[in-house]
Order: C-alpha cells, then sequence, then structure tokens
C-alpha cells in the first residue's frame, strides 16, 4: 500500500460515490427495470400457456434477456470509471499522486469484484 493510496483513499472513494449517483438517473432504472420485467413476464406467459415449443430456442431467449441487462450494468459501470480518470486527471495537477492512488484503487477494485 503507498503513501499516496492512504493520502487519497478517502478522496477517490467519494468521487466514485459521486460519480456513480451522477450517472444513475431515472431513465437508466426505468430501462433496467423494463429489461428485467420482458423477462419476467416472457417467462410467466411461456408457464401460464405452457408454450415451451423448441426449448432451444426458448433457452436462447431467456440467455438474450437475462443478459441485456447485465450488459447494460457492466457498460454502466465502464462509464463510471472513464468519468473518474478524467476527474482525477484533472485533479492531478492540484493533487500530486492522486492519479497512481486512484490505478492502485482501481486494480484492488478490480481484484475485489473478479
Amino acid at each position: 500500500m503507498s503513501d499516496n493510496f492512504e493520502k487519497y483513499k478517502g478522496t477517490i472513494n467519494s468521487l466514485y460515490r459521486r460519480t456513480k449517483d451522477d450517472l444513475w438517473t431515472p431513465q437508466l432504472a426505468t430501462v433496467l427495470l423494463l429489461l428485467g420485467g420482458i423477462l419476467i413476464v416472457t417467462i410467466f406467459l411461456n408457464v401460464a400457456l405452457y408454450s415451451f415449443g423448441n426449448m432451444f430456442i426458448t433457452f436462447l431467449v431467456y440467455l438474450v434477456e437475462a443478459a441485456v441487462p447485465l450488459i447494460v450494468l457492466y457498460l454502466h459501470q465502464r462509464k463510471i470509471f472513464e468519468i473518474m480518470r478524467e476527474k482525477v486527471l484533472e485533479m492531478d495537477a492540484a493533487n500530486p499522486g492522486i492519479y497512481q492512488a486512484y490505478e492502485e484503487w482501481r486494480s484492488r477494485y478490480d481484484n475485489r469484484t473478479s
């Protein structure tokens, strides 16, 4: 753990929370709820109407419907990291070493989530 990481850890965590809150819009929440709702309605209708024609096609439909919200969340998280990186680069002139601390924070975050 570097000194820069300890020094700027709170700032980077705060920046992450602010960026995440700024990007979580009602439109994004609505899209994710609709995508999840479509999956639930599809499953319900298939069970209620017992319309399991071709199981392979049904499996592919379920797979795609389940994957799309996850892909949207993944792209949203990447956008958060892009914006954070830009903000940290802007802050690096006034706070030397914050970019290195951000890189260390990002590697820890990536290791924790994988």
